[in-house]
């Protein structure tokens, strides 16, 4: 396997949560019938991992019911990572992504699924991406997607799914980072996984360091490791 450094990883999902202008759910809500059928679904989740459908290969959507609702999943492969959505049938919203493969760290997930504060998150973004062109400053210092605010340094710390405000991926990245000691530069990104289950936000990542595994689930909300295993 190619290594691959996660603090380029970090900056790469900085930058495409700067230019991203709306969540999954208000791509729904803009362009695509509700509730969602497979192909609307796959247009989402296309749009959100900034695929082309001409580029991507093993394209499916399923409709499943998933803890009491009805939702599609689509799943496809784009370079070399292995993509997983989970969308609500009823509104579009992105409740679970993953992406897994030899390139994690270059791909673009979606990371603040804001749910029903997409509209207003939207807007904020474009607000965000007109003060880049104004100041002529990099993607990684403007808001994420969403409902994302960021620290002074400029990287999102905090994101807005369905009303709750969360941690944002790169700092779930940072506490994993922290707890298994490991330096950011000899870190490999895996995996990365959203998922929210109508009770629970739920970060899970793998990192690797030579041939030392590191698994951590942590909590979205609150940033408390809940499971880590290394092998």
């Amino acid at each position: 396997m190619k290594k691959r450094m996660l603090g380029k990883g970090i900056a790469t999902v900085i930058c495409a949560a700067g230019i991203c202008a709306f969540s999954g759910a208000a791509l729904a809500q803009e362009s695509v019938a509700l509730p969602l059928d497979e192909m609307g679904a796959e247009t989402i989740a296309l749009s959100d991992a900034g695929a082309a459908e001409a580029d991507v290969t093993r394209l499916r959507a399923v409709r499943e019911r998933e803890d009491g609702e009805n939702v599609v999943e689509v799943e496809f492969s784009y370079g070399d990572n292995s993509y997983e959505y989970m969308l609500r049938e009823s509104d579009g919203m992105i409740l679970e992504w993953s992406v897994e493969g030899r390139a994690v760290e270059e791909a673009t997930p979606e990371l603040t699924l804001a749910g029903d504060a997409a509209s207003a998150g939207g807007q904020k973004a474009d607000a965000a991406n007109d003060a880049q062109t104004e100041q002529d400053t990099s993607a990684e210092n403007q808001t994420g997607t969403g409902a994302a605010d960021t620290n002074a340094a400029g990287s999102a710390v905090k994101v807005t799914v369905d009303g709750t405000e969360l941690i944002g991926y790169e700092e779930a990245v940072q506490i994993a980072l922290d707890d298994s000691g490991i330096a950011e530069a000899d870190a490999e990104l895996v995996k990365l996984k959203f998922e929210y289950d109508g009770r629970f936000y739920d970060y899970e990542l793998e990192l690797r360091e030579g041939r030392a595994e590191y698994e951590y689930k942590i909590d979205a909300q609150t940033g408390e490791i809940v499971e880590v295993e290394r092998d």
